[in-house]
């Protein structure tokens, strides 16, 4: 896979972020690491948002610092209280560039709440402050509502081996025709993969049955669970981008030697075929 199709998750250059995160917010110094590292191998894309934390002003400091290290930038609005304009020149100013490359609604909420502005905030200053624009979704009624939009080029949306096409291929190939660009996120469930199923929190016992499932296939099929995770999600091509989350330098140099694995396509159709009825326990704002 070339790595320009990856983006990178800063949510934990801001603060503490993920279920299986043992590590909390990542230093300013090894963030450069990861930063320096990710650009020399072609990774050219950061995923922020101004609720991150510091992580809009970290990437900013980074970013005029190495002013020849040029990085897509997405971030999101997420304050009702605020006028877009603001919230957008706010993100300008921590980031320290002149136009965000993709600007995101933090959520389908948000975007409803900015309905009514969003033709003429689109027409003004598209191109001047942003390139494109987005929704960050969770559920595929939000994505019904979402796909006549014409002022709406891009969603990202959740996609992993629970959160998988057996929920959301119908509505991945909608976007598709409708020809919004789709990003996947949330991969690893913020890591809940790789939680010991004798550790998981009282709400998500009921997913301990099919944890334990996909640990059983990993057994059979000799294939670790970042193997898995990414491989399934890299295996279907209808994705703009895929967006990783990283705790450190080594936990992003191990999860891209997994983007060259592919799986077996019996594996595929068995990943396929998991269903989690419950849908609040798939979305990690609920927990």
């Amino acid at each position: 896979m070339h790595n320009a199709k990856i983006i990178l998750g800063t949510a934990q250059f801001g603060m503490d972020y993920g279920i299986n995160n043992k590590n909390g917010k990542i230093s300013k110094l090894n963030i450069f690491e990861i930063l320096d590292y990710a650009f020399s191998i072609g990774i050219n894309e950061l995923d922020t948002a101004s609720s991150y934390g510091d992580s809009e002003n970290v990437i900013g400091e980074y970013l005029n610092y190495y002013p020849n290290k040029r990085f897509i930038i997405t971030t999101k609005v997420n304050d009702l209280k605020i006028s877009l304009e603001k919230q957008v020149y706010n993100s300008l100013e921590n980031l320290k560039i002149k136009k965000i490359d993709k600007l995101f609604f933090h959520s389908y909420d948000i975007y409803r709440h900015f309905e009514n502005e969003i033709k003429d905030f689109y027409q003004k200053y598209k191109g001047l402050l942003f390139d494109e624009l987005g929704v960050s979704i969770y559920t595929n009624y939000e994505i019904e509502n979402l796909l006549n939009d014409p002022f709406i080029d891009r969603i990202q949306l959740p996609f992993n081996l629970f959160d998988n096409f057996n929920k959301r291929g119908i509505y991945l190939e909608k976007l598709h025709l409708n020809n919004k660009k789709i990003d996947a996120r949330s991969i690893f469930l913020q890591g809940l993969f790789f939680r010991n199923t004798f550790d998981l929190p009282n709400n998500l016992i009921p997913l301990k049955k099919d944890l334990k499932g996909l640990k059983k296939l990993s057994e059979e099929y000799r294939i670790g669970f970042n193997s898995i995770a990414i491989g399934y999600v890299n295996s279907f091509k209808i994705f703009d981008k895929i967006l990783i989350g990283v705790d450190s330098l080594e936990q992003l140099q191990k999860n891209l030697k997994c983007f060259s694995n592919k799986l077996p396509k019996k594996l595929i159709k068995k990943l396929n075929s998991i269903e989690i009825k419950n849908e609040e326990l798939l979305n990690p704002s609920k927990w």
